[in-house]
């Protein structure tokens, strides 16, 4: 265990700081506004926020809870259940948490998180008090290596007055290196991103902040929740086998008879239909993409409210 720490907390001051999650949580006190790393079931903080819902069940406290998108793990069924949430944003997807916002019990803010961040570096917002983040690997100078997601999580942790790391040992040490963080400059003085080709990097592999924010280390094994297998629906089950191939190869068009009002034609090159209602072209494969000669751009429309496509079928 001795070598696992010196190999994932390679800054000596910080070794000390290594605590348990129950101590760790210790830390978060009633009113704080927490920031949270995940995205969507990758790289989220498992053990510091359920030692903090337990503890909440015995000492009741509230916090507004931030993060980059849903949580996995069932964290924010549990913090809801403990009734720690006062606050939530800017996503979530939890069936308990969206019954309690519902309810009007939890306040919630529905937003993309780049404005989440932004509103929060231009003080709109509530400070962020601590940041949980998870991470595979604390370098020498104190930066944190994140585990399989980024999201909110450098933001956060560079705002945070306090960050508390879970170290993940089942991530593995491989995965440092694969990150680009870059963090644009404050407006009016903000620059174009100098991305230019596929294979530039422009940020850097790790989460660089200061080592005496660090307030706690906590060490977890806890392997990233897949979300749930659904059983398919009675139309899914009717869907034939070949649909399991590529679109672009398992759809061709089949010209079919059409209401008077449709004018349809075919690609013998591509296999694509065009469907021609009025002065609208919709140009479709399956139903499910479809473009505009005064929409240039290809959008998604909603098969289940849009009629089906008249003229294609598998072959």
């Amino acid at each position: 265990m001795h070598e696992e720490t010196e190999n994932r907390i390679r800054l000596p001051l910080l070794r000390a700081r290594v605590t348990s999650a129950t101590s760790a949580a210790q830390w978060i006190r009633d009113g704080m506004t927490v920031g949270m790393s995940g995205f969507t079931r990758a790289g989220d903080a498992k053990a510091v926020p359920l030692a903090r819902a337990e503890r909440a069940r015995q000492e009741p406290l509230k916090i507004t809870l931030m993060t980059g998108a849903s949580l996995g793990g069932e964290v924010d069924k549990t913090l809801t259940e403990a009734g720690v949430l006062a606050r939530r944003m800017p996503f979530q997807a939890d069936p308990v948490l969206r019954a309690a916002i519902n309810r009007g019990e939890v306040m919630y803010v529905d937003q993309h998180l780049s404005e989440t961040v932004e509103m929060l570096r231009t003080r709109q917002i509530a400070p962020i008090d601590i940041a949980i983040i998870e991470a595979v690997a604390i370098t020498e100078t104190g930066a944190l290596i994140p585990t399989t997601s980024v999201g909110n999580s450098a933001s956060f942790a560079i705002l945070a007055d306090k960050v508390i790391v879970e170290i993940n040992l089942s991530q593995s040490l491989v995965l440092e290196g694969l990150h680009d963080i870059f963090i644009p400059k404050y407006r009016p003085m903000r620059e174009p991103m100098p991305l230019m080709t596929p294979h530039d990097r422009i940020g850097t592999t790790a989460i660089e902040i200061a080592a005496d924010k660090i307030v706690a280390i906590v060490f977890t094994k806890n392997s990233t929740v897949p979300p749930p297998s659904c059983h398919p629906m009675p139309k899914q089950r009717r869907l034939p086998a070949s649909w399991t191939l590529p679109r672009a190869r398992r759809l061709r068009c089949r010209r079919k008879k059409a209401p008077r009002s449709l004018a349809i034609s075919r690609n013998t090159k591509t296999g694509w239909c065009c469907v021609r209602k009025r002065s609208a072209t919709t140009l479709r494969s399956s139903g499910d993409w479809a473009s505009s000669p005064s929409t240039p751009r290809w959008r998604p429309i909603s098969t289940a409210t849009s009629t089906p496509p008249m003229c294609w079928a598998p072959t």
